[in-house]
This record gives C-alpha cells, sequence and structure tokens, in this order.
C-alpha cells in the first residue's frame, strides 16, 4: 500500500515536475515581447449609438467597431498576407535552433501558421479610453520590434482605406442623386414646354382676358369714331370722303369687335370648349407642379452633395499611435518564477486527482 502510493507520488509528482524545470530552466528558449498603444480618431462630431439613444445605454462608438474591425484583421490571414513582403512569419517562427514546444513546424499549413500566430499577437481594447494595446511576442528582440511595426503600419493602410471608401461611397451616392433630380428636372421642363408649342396655352386665363381688353379697347375707339362721324354729319354730307372714311373706320371696329365677342363667347359658352379650356388648364397645372417638386428636389441634391463634400473632409479616420514599440531587453518567457508555481500546482493538482481515480478503482475491484 505504502509502496503504491510512494510510486503513484514519484510517477504522478516528481517526474513531471522534474521534467518541466528542466524545460523550463534547460529546453525553453527565449520570447520576447514587444508592446504599443494606439487608438482610432475621427475628426467631426462622434456618433451615437440609436440603441443608446433610445435606451441610455451607451451603444457602441465608431471608434470602438473601427478598433474591433483592427482587432479582426490582426488576428486573421489578411494581415500575414499582406506583410509577406517585409516579413516571413515561417522563418520567424520556425527556427531549428528553438525549443520543439516553442517553435512553429517547419511544414506547417497555413491552418496551422494562422493559429500559431493568434497565440503570439494579441490585442486588447479598453472602450473606456478606446485605447488598444497590441503586443507581439517573438524568439529574438529584433523581430518582435520588426513584426510590430508591419503590424501597426498595414492597420493604418486599413483604416485609411475604409476612411477613404467611406468618402468615397457618400460622395457617389450625393452625386447619384444629384443626377438622378437632374434627369428629372430636365424631364418635367421638357414635359412642359413640349404641352405649351402643343396647345399652344402657355396661360389659358390671360389668353382669355386678353381678348376681352381688346374687346374693350376696340369699344373705345369705336365710341371715340362714331363721335367724330356724327360731328362731320353734321358739317359735311354723307358722300363726302371724310365721311365715307369715318363712317368704314366705325364698319369695320364693329366687324372686329363682334369677331372677338364671337371667340369669347365660343370660349365660355361652348361646352365642349370649356371642357377643352379646363382640361388645358388643369394639365398645365399639373405640369408647372411636377416642374416645382423636381426643382425643390434639384436644390435639395445639390445641397446634399455638397453637405457630403464637406463632411467627407471631416469625417476621416487616423490610426495615432499612442506608445511606439520599444525594443525588449529580458525576455517575457519562460516567465520564472511564475511558471514554477504554476508547474507545481499543475503538478501537485495531476497527482491528487489520479490517485483518487486508482483509489476508487481499487475500492470498486476490492484491491488491497
Amino acid at each position: 500500500m505504502g509502496l503504491l502510493k510512494s510510486f503513484q507520488f514519484w510517477l504522478f509528482f516528481v517526474i513531471p515536475m522534474a521534467l518541466g524545470v528542466y524545460y523550463y530552466s534547460v529546453v525553453a528558449s527565449p520570447q520576447y515581447e514587444a508592446t504599443a498603444h494606439f487608438t482610432i480618431e475621427k475628426t467631426g462630431q462622434a456618433s451615437s449609438s440609436p440603441l443608446g439613444f433610445l435606451t441610455g445605454i451607451a451603444g457602441p462608438t465608431s471608434s470602438t467597431r473601427d478598433a474591433l474591425i483592427i482587432k479582426d484583421f490582426i488576428e486573421s490571414r489578411e494581415v500575414i498576407e499582406r506583410t509577406k513582403g517585409e516579413l516571413d512569419l515561417r522563418e520567424i517562427y520556425a527556427r531549428e535552433d528553438k525549443d520543439f514546444l516553442s517553435r512553429l513546424e517547419a511544414n506547417a499549413s497555413i491552418e496551422e501558421l494562422i493559429a500559431y500566430w493568434k497565440e503570439k499577437v494579441n490585442i486588447e481594447f479598453e472602450s473606456n479610453s478606446g485605447i488598444a494595446t497590441l503586443s507581439v511576442m517573438a524568439f529574438e528582440p529584433q523581430d518582435t520590434l520588426k513584426i510590430i511595426k508591419a503590424i501597426l503600419k498595414e492597420s493604418e493602410d486599413l483604416v485609411n482605406s475604409l476612411s477613404e471608401k467611406s468618402r468615397q461611397d457618400s460622395l457617389k451616392f450625393a452625386r447619384a442623386e444629384l443626377t438622378r433630380a437632374e434627369d428629372k428636372l430636365k424631364q418635367a421642363r421638357q414635359k412642359l414646354l413640349g404641352f405649351v408649342d402643343t396647345e399652344k396655352a402657355l396661360n389659358p386665363e390671360k389668353n382669355v382676358e386678353a381678348s376681352l381688353s381688346l374687346v374693350a379697347s376696340l369699344q373705345g375707339e369705336l365710341a371715340t369714331s362714331e363721335a367724330e362721324l356724327d360731328t362731320l354729319r353734321k358739317s359735311l354730307h354723307d358722300n363726302t370722303p371724310k365721311v365715307r372714311t369715318a363712317s368704314n373706320k366705325v364698319s369695320a371696329l364693329k366687324r372686329q369687335i363682334t369677331k372677338a365677342q364671337s371667340k369669347i363667347n365660343r370660349s365660355t359658352s361652348n361646352k365642349k370648349n370649356a371642357k377643352s379650356m379646363s382640361a388645358i388648364i388643369a394639365n398645365r397645372e399639373a405640369l408647372m407642379t411636377e416642374q416645382g417638386f423636381a426643382e425643390k428636389a434639384y436644390a435639395s441634391a445639390l445641397l446634399s452633395l455638397e453637405n457630403a463634400r464637406i463632411s467627407a473632409t471631416q469625417n476621416q479616420r487616423y490610426l495615432t499611435v499612442i506608445v511606439q514599440p520599444q525594443l525588449p531587453e529580458k525576455a517575457a518567457k519562460p516567465s520564472l518564477p511564475h511558471d514554477y508555481i504554476v508547474l507545481f500546482l499543475s503538478c501537485l493538482l495531476l497527482w491528487g486527482i489520479l490517485g483518487l481515480i486508482i483509489a476508487s478503482i481499487r475500492d470498486h475491484a476490492g484491491w488491497m
């Protein structure tokens, strides 16, 4: 019984502990860590979350979303592909002179490289301050600095591209709306001009008013001419040239008045013409209203384009590095005595759990 417990102690505690101490003190390759702090700033007014506006609970701001995008980007395959020209991660992490537990396999697939990369890079974001902390670990101090600088450069390029895309999308949409409004305005104006040319009715009401004014003017002139004719007849015979000329003028004015009055009567008394006149007026008013709406829409689209241009110059994102990465001097791993404490507790837990399992099996099997 005592011999079995002693064997278990050596097997599950002493030997794993000795192997762990040997690994950390002799085999484990030192790993260095470089750290940088950055934030993503946006000029112009900060956008607030609609959910926060309705509930009073702060929602994700624009800078928070941008930081999460950068976090996703840094931990993805994309950053590995973009930094190929500057970094050879396989060469950096698959060094044969490093311990087999820490290094990357030389023939590792891209999926294994991504999984390994996620273990070596870490980014944490503080939502209250908006500051992101990026840390990178490698076997050589120079490599950590080279990697973290390459990541920051690619992240800044991504932020710039996102900002540029947002600006271009806003301007593109505003220009498209302006073009659409301009086309509608041109169509409305062409419809109205075509209607005027076809119906010859720029303003039917004024046409009637003009006819009435003409009749009134002719009647005034007729009265004057008749008075002149009466005066001439009192002093001259009807066969004299002056009397005949005045009489002919009165007759001509009467004919013009009769013709104008008959035209007005046809326009106002004839049901068909009255209906046609009403239809012309209604169509003209509808086309003028359509043109008015089109002009307002065009003015609104023009103002939107100008606002989009102003917003494009203001709403820009910037990746600002607050704390520049520095060349590390002391290895972050192995972290002694922290690793020894963790190793001791792990071996102790292993010995306790396996000892309980073996004791339980012995009791059920009836071992002595």
